[in-house]
Order: structure tokens, then C-alpha cells, then sequence
């Protein structure tokens, strides 16, 4: 089965207008925070049992004991991703195991309703990290919204989130069209940390009935942030 299909449209999402930060984009300030710095020259973190720690990212991430979609979770390998040049941080894989089989890394069975024989196309839950060019708040929605659409994709939900699995940003739920329907479903989350922002992304084909939103919020609830930021720096 293949991994992450995407059509161009769903690409533009990624990597179309300078959202944030791509390669290419003008932008930039002096006196950058170590976040920043990790951005421009990323380093490997540290792997303790089911607790992963970035320190100079000043992130920290506790793989779920509760996982129905997404059986794989580990560092990712930081080397950038497309023409925006996003980092990978975090990477949450599905399998074709059933959901029934096996054990997480806490050596506890995975628990669903879902039937083994319907593991559904290979998926990624990936968390990025790259640089803040703009304010990410209540007035940027509209402005995200509108580069959705002119990339032609549908946006059935797009919303500032002030108390979000612990965090604030900007949540979208987008929809890849194709003859007027819905082919692909895109969650994506961006939320602000000093000058650096997360993107936490995940597509899938449209009308898929495993529990990746439930996933998607264990995920980003266990994503944590080590050390308190500055003041004024969300």
C-alpha cells in the first residue's frame, strides 16, 4: 500500500505561498531564540522508553499508551521536506497490522472496534517545525482561509484556538476536491512557539472511518512544550 498519497493540490497546502516560513521566503529577524537556531541546524534528541526529548527545541513527547490509527511513533529524521523546507519533528505512522495485533511500545494491546481487515491506506501524523513570519491569531484567519481556497481546496472548518490540546493556533479541516467532491480529508493545526512555528498535519482519503481525530488529539495533547516562553513570545 502507499503512503500518503497527495495530489497537487494537497501539496499547495504544504508548500504554496509562504505561509510561514519556505524556502525562498524573505523574512527573518536578528537575535533569533534557540528554537530558531534549531530550525537552521537541527540536532537529534534523546529516546527514553516511550519519552521523546528534543532539548534544544525545548519540546518533549510521550508516546500514547491509547493509539487506534496510528501504531508507529517516533523522532522523525529532521532532514527538510519539500520546497518550504519544513522540519520534521515528530512522525506517528499507521500500519497494515490489524488493530488487534500486537503490542504498543508500553507493551499494552491496542484497543479499537475497528476489524483487522480493514487497516485502511498507510497514513503519517507528522509535526513540523519552521519559521514565524507572521502573527498566527484571531485576524490571521481569514487571510489562511482565503490561501486555502485560492489553492482550491474546500475548508469545512478553519478557527483561531485559544486552549487547544494545550496549546494556541490556528486549527483547519480541508478537503481535496475532485469533480466537485471531497477525495482527501487535511487536519492541520499551526501553533506559535517565540519564532518558531508547529504544523501538525494529517491527510487522508475523505470519508475514512478509523479514529484519527481521536489519534490526532492524544497526539497533540501529549506534545509538550519543556520550558515556559518568553514573555510575548506565542
Amino acid at each position: 500500500m502507499k503512503r500518503l498519497w497527495r495530489s497537487p493540490l494537497a501539496v499547495m497546502t504544504v508548500a504554496g505561498f509562504c505561509l510561514l516560513a519556505p524556502a525562498g521566503c524573505k523574512g527573518g529577524r536578528r537575535g533569533a531564540s534557540e528554537y530558531a537556531r534549531w530550525v537552521d541546524q537541527p540536532t537529534k534528541g534523546t529516546t527514553n522508553g516511550d519519552t521523546i526529548k528534543i532539548p534544544d527545541l525545548g519540546v518533549e513527547f510521550v508516546v500514547p499508551d491509547t493509539r487506534y490509527v496510528f501504531r508507529s511513533c517516533s523522532e522523525a529524521s529532521h532532514s527538510p521536506q519539500g520546497a518550504e523546507k519544513w522540519i520534521p519533528v515528530i512522525t506517528c505512522s499507521s500500519t497494515n497490522a490489524g488493530v488487534f495485533d500486537g503490542e504498543n511500545e508500553s507493551g499494552e494491546g491496542f484497543s479499537s472496534e475497528e476489524p483487522s481487515a480493514d487497516a485502511g491506506e498507510l497514513i503519517d501524523m507528522t509535526i513540523y517545525a519552521t519559521k514565524k513570519t507572521r502573527p498566527l491569531d484571531e485576524r490571521a484567519v481569514s487571510w489562511f482561509e482565503n490561501q486555502y481556497k485560492q489553492a482550491g481546496l474546500e475548508v469545512e472548518d478553519i478557527s483561531y484556538q485559544a486552549d487547544y490540546q494545550k496549546k494556541s493556533g490556528i486549527y483547519a479541516k480541508l478537503h481535496v476536491m475532485e469533480g466537485g467532491m471531497p477525495k482527501r480529508e487535511i487536519l492541520q493545526f499551526l501553533f506559535p512557539r517565540q519564532d518558531v512555528v508547529f504544523i501538525a498535519r494529517v491527510e487522508y482519503p475523505f470519508g475514512d472511518s478509523r479514529a484519527i481525530e481521536q489519534d490526532w488529539s492524544y497526539i497533540l495533547w501529549n506534545f509538550e512544550f519543556t520550558s515556559p516562553a518568553a514573555e510575548g513570545g506565542e
